[in-house]
């Protein structure tokens, strides 16, 4: 989502943040009464962020139907929007753009971009000039004290932290105990939990790659679960979680009531549940995400988690990365393999995941995925342009945002798909206005 105040990042925890601000009342007295009475405000309207390669757009979502309408296009940003977070105030939201593939002739730019969220439209003026981060952030997220804006260098293999100002705009980066980290190969994500004292940064990994024409042979690079401990911007290295072969850990979200942590592992396609206390992560579950775990694909990928804001059920994506494979399953859409999102349903008094519901995402490779603050709408950002077989032709399926409505199990409806012009669809966000 675009992040329990902010530190739950973009997904719970601004969830709930939004609902409580939502649902607050006001007191007064009834006219000619005397008696005291209570009025409930009107929900705030709920805005969908989306990019488009270099493109940002605002969206109205209309809350009963799951209907779109963009309100703004902001003008092309440096590079493509990769990633986004907003602040536990939620008047500021930071941008991270990059390039990918690299250009071969010039460095890389690399630029992470500060706006206020206009608290009537959503919409996004700019605030100070774009910080230029050491290289592509992959993945950001800001504090729960709204002081910090923290990225994740997949490259770099590393994560750093800026200070954020007073008026939002991004400040001078935060020297770290350790300036010369290499937490592994393809860091993904970095989260901060509900007490803003742990930091979380899943390190994916790679498998191993085989002799081909003109490149060498490449031993597999281990997935890692990297801790932190969080202390005024400075991250100290407190435990590292390593992984056995063709497993590594891409994304994780936090229930908003429990000690429970729910880790997407991109390699092997799995979820993991632990239970988290001061620091130390415990394993208690170890499930599939995939509708048909017997049908080995190299190129099956598990993608973006969200736990809905009420804690009964997870959301993950399932990505099948690989266009031009042959059609697989007589089931399957697209390419070989899942395009789908999976749900799991929680126990209440266990944490255990329980898969209820593969449902196509209606486009290929979810990149983000967003539940709006209502909880009633999942919003799916399916990245690429991909080639569709339908019958005998071959259709051109587009970068596009895929809406499905939550039903009171949890499972998911699909409603309709906006395409994205512009680029790809790298990330989407929904959140309620201040």
């Amino acid at each position: 989502m675009i992040g329990m105040p902010f530190r739950y990042g973009w997904s719970i925890g601004l969830v709930l943040a939004l609902l409580g601000a939502s649902s607050c009342k006001s007191s007064g007295m009834s006219p000619g009464s005397g008696a005291a009475s209570t009025s409930t405000p009107a929900p705030s309207p709920v805005v969908v962020y989306a990019s488009a390669g270099k493109l940002l757009r605002v969206y109205d979502l209309d809350t009963k139907t799951g209907a779109l309408e963009v309100k703004q296009t902001l003008p092309e940003l440096k590079n493509d929007v990769h990633y986004i977070a907003v602040a536990p105030s939620r008047k500021y939201l930071y941008a991270s753009c990059s390039e990918i593939p690299p250009p071969k002739d010039r460095p890389v730019v690399n630029a992470i971009y500060a706006f206020s969220i206009d608290g009537r439209t959503g919409a996004l003026p700019q605030v100070g000039e774009p910080y230029a981060p050491p290289s592509r952030a992959i993945n950001i997220t800001v504090d729960g004290t709204g002081s910090y804006l923290l990225m994740a260098h997949n490259f770099a293999e590393n994560v750093s932290v800026v200070k954020l100002k007073a008026d939002g705009s991004l400040g001078e980066a935060v020297k770290q105990p350790d300036e010369k980290q290499k937490l592994g190969f393809l860091v993904h994500q970095v989260r901060i939990d509900p007490s803003n004292k742990w930091v979380f940064v899943p390190v994916r990994g790679d498998d191993a790659k085989e002799k081909t024409e003109g490149k060498k042979a490449e031993p597999e690079k281990s997935g890692h679960l990297n801790i932190f401990e969080f202390n005024d911007g400075a991250l100290t290295k407190h435990k590292v979680i390593d992984y056995p072969t063709l497993l590594g850990p891409r994304h994780l979200d936090f229930h908003p009531s429990k000690p429970w942590v729910y880790v997407a592992f991109e390699r092997g396609n799995r979820i993991v549940t632990y239970k988290h206390e001061d620091g130390a992560l415990t394993e208690l579950f170890n499930s599939t995400t995939l509708q048909d775990p017997s049908f080995k694909f190299s190129a099956q990928r598990a993608g973006p988690i969200h736990v809905h804001p009420n804690g009964k059920w997870v959301y993950l994506a399932n990505r099948s990365v690989s266009p031009n494979q042959p059609v697989g399953p007589a089931d399957k859409t697209f390419a070989s393999g899942e395009n789908d999102v999976a749900v799991f349903s929680i126990d209440a008094a266990t944490g255990e995941p329980k898969l209820v519901q593969n449902i196509e995402s209606h486009g290929f490779e979810a990149r983000t995925l967003t539940i709006d603050p209502t909880g009633h709408f999942l919003i799916v950002a399916n990245q690429k342009e991909v080639p569709k077989k339908d019958g005998d032709k071959i259709a051109k399926v587009e970068p596009n945002l895929s809406i499905f409505r939550i039903g009171d199990d949890g499972t998911l409806t699909y409603v309709r798909t906006y395409d994205q012009a512009g680029g790809e669809a790298w990330w989407v966000g929904a959140v309620a206005l201040p």
